[in-house]
């Protein structure tokens, strides 16, 4: 009889090996939009990222990240012109 390796031992039930998270801390909320743990912070305290508390540990839902994503609106083109201090920088490295 082959072993089946996604179950547990005996004949307990199916036990997914991977479980989607229903929430996320801070670093994985930034690494699921492509941000940073202090942009997300920061979302949280100006109300615009809302989070819920779990055993005194904020986490937000996927749901809440996918709306906060999607609420924003679409890009293009160039971002900005340099900066001054960014045009100085390159000038010295040159």
């Amino acid at each position: 009889m082959k072993k089946q390796t996604n179950n547990t031992s005996g004949t307990s039930p199916t036990v997914p090996l991977f479980l989607r998270p229903r929430a996320l801390r801070p670093p994985a909320a930034a690494d699921y939009l492509g941000t940073t743990p202090g942009h997300i912070e920061a979302l949280m305290r100006s109300g615009d990222l809302h989070y819920k508390l779990i055993a005194g540990v904020r986490v937000v839902t996927v749901e809440e990240l996918d709306r906060y994503i999607e609420s924003l609106p679409d890009a293009t083109g160039k971002l900005h012109e340099p900066r001054q201090a960014t045009l100085a920088r390159r000038r010295l490295a040159a």
